[in-house]
């Protein structure tokens, strides 16, 4: 197989990127050949999968977090070649797709989690799935506008904190960006012809079950069944924001106070004022965001042993 590796090498801490070179080992004992081409600058994960998919490539893959492997899906589709597949080594903070997949991350700068993976991709077959497409750019985990992609800025200005003590960075980002912040009227125009509006501090339109790490925001999700689950905050206040997500955080597949769920092809956001929007934690612009799902565009080398309650 030839391939190309797009490497991340700020991903995660620098002491667990030590680890990739035990990836590189495992493609060559296997008679891979694999190039190593390394990010630069933000947004390049995309223009190297880009570049890779038009030069022929068979295999891209991602050393890196959700944010590079986010763009590189990106980069991909935007190629318009077709049957490209796709492999992961989370090399990132959250790791949070990795998680919903059953890939392997390193803990430790010993740790032989990236050759593991890359057995995964060497071994597998690829599985399709879905993907979402937020104003012409794809994503593979969520979209989101308001309060989460202010912290998402806030955390990405502070690169060198985050990598350092990526859970005290995003707590204490999280708790300064809720007591700061202002709530602007929301209006979300469903496919189907349903109309919401409020002081929606958070919307998230998400292709997969875990959100920032640990939590099951949208249990339903499955990341092949053609749809997005989309997750609406309606409670403006500081306290109904705290309330909603620790609610949700305890008993994602319970009643939550103050939550809209609905499961979507395709959902419009409107803000005033406009709302920062992410995708898979990347901050890209401001609404208006239109956000669809593409069904079964990527394909994806993973153990179907170890995602079968992640498929419809």
């Amino acid at each position: 197989m030839k391939a190309v590796i797009i490497r991340n090498p700020i991903s995660g801490s620098p002491q667990r990127q030590f680890a990739f070179a035990r990836a590189e080992e495992a493609f060559a004992r296997d008679g891979w050949d694999v190039q190593v081409w390394v990010t630069e600058r933000k947004g390049h994960a995309r223009d190297l999968a880009e570049k890779a998919a038009r030069a022929g490539y068979k295999c891209v893959i991602v050393a890196g977090g959700d944010g590079s492997i986010g763009q590189a899906v990106d980069g991909l589709l935007r190629s318009g070649v077709a049957d490209v597949q796709f492999g992961i080594i989370p090399m990132g903070t959250g790791n949070v797709f990795a998680r919903e997949v059953g890939l392997p991350f390193p803990k430790s700068p010993n740790d032989d989690a990236p050759a593991r993976a890359a057995r995964i991709i060497i071994e597998n077959e690829p599985v399709r799935l879905d993907v979402g497409r937020a104003n012409g750019h794809s994503f593979l985990c969520w979209a989101g506008a308001g309060l989460d992609a202010a912290i998402s800025e806030r955390v990405e200005s502070q690169l060198t904190f985050k990598r350092r003590v990526p859970l005290l960075s995003y707590a204490l980002t999280s708790v300064k960006g809720i007591l700061s912040y202002s709530p602007a009227m929301i209006t979300l125009y469903l496919d189907d012809g349903e109309v919401l509006r409020g002081e929606f501090p958070l919307v998230v339109a998400s292709n997969i079950r875990l959100y920032a790490r640990y939590f099951q925001m949208t249990p339903g999700a499955r990341i092949d069944d053609g749809v997005l689950d989309l997750l609406v905050f309606t409670d403006s206040s500081k306290i109904g924001i705290l309330s909603q997500a620790a609610q949700m955080a305890l008993s994602p597949n319970g009643a939550t106070t103050g939550l809209i769920r609905r499961q979507v092809r395709k959902v419009t956001i409107v803000a005033d004022p406009p709302q920062p929007y992410h995708l898979d934690g990347d901050p890209l612009g401001q609404t208006p965001l239109t956000v669809e799902s593409l069904h079964r565009r990527l394909l994806v080398r993973l153990d179907r042993s170890r995602i079968a309650d992640a498929l419809s």
